[in-house]
């Protein structure tokens, strides 16, 4: 005699925030498994890949423990996004009074499309894309700090402009206008590059 499997359908997220408050785990771990990458995205480009771990660490036990606050004005994913961004500006705030200083070397790369190999390209290529990518962290650096943020939640963490909007708390012409001036600006400074 065979049973049917049960088979429940996705639940939504805030089915998932209403089951986690209540005490469910696996609730919140579904939502943790959604957003993650996400947070770690975010995390990294703020504190860097070392300390991106640590940091989406920190601020999904931030979420769970302020799931409460959690009013659902906005999206999940949103509030999460903004709790990572805090976690991570709280971080840079106290190095600065500790008076620590980060120092890049040329291996410590902070764009997340590095990790992205491309298998099909031969040395020639590689070594055109590896070019590619330090004159676009070349470019970035020149860009004003709330572009370059604007621009890396964009392209690197794949984000909406809402979302950024929202994860910011500027208007979404805001966010527009500062990612309009950081791709011209970047198209500009890298040219034909492709």
């Amino acid at each position: 005699m065979m049973t049917a499997a049960r088979h429940q359908p996705p639940l939504d997220e805030k089915e998932l925030v209403d089951s986690a408050r209540a005490g469910d785990p696996d609730a919140f771990g579904i939502l943790v498994t959604r957003h993650q990458r996400r947070v770690w995205l975010v995390c990294r480009q703020y504190v860097g890949p070392d300390e991106a771990d640590a940091a989406s660490q920190d601020a999904l036990i931030k979420a769970y423990t302020r799931l409460h606050a959690f009013d659902g004005r906005a999206a999940f994913s949103t509030w999460v996004t903004r709790i990572a961004i805090n976690t991570c500006l709280d971080l840079l705030r106290k190095r600065r009074r500790e008076g620590l200083r980060v120092v890049e070397t040329e291996g410590d790369d902070h764009s997340p499309i590095l990790d992205i190999p491309d298998h099909r390209a031969g040395p020639e290529e590689q070594a055109h894309q590896r070019q590619t990518i330090a004159l676009l962290k070349e470019a970035e650096a020149d860009l004003s700090d709330r572009q370059r943020e604007v621009f890396r939640l964009r392209f690197y963490a794949q984000m909406s402009l809402e979302e950024i909007a929202n994860s910011l708390d500027v208007h979404t012409g805001t966010v527009k206008t500062l990612l309009h001036r950081a791709v011209h600006r970047l198209r500009r400074e890298l040219g034909d590059i492709r």
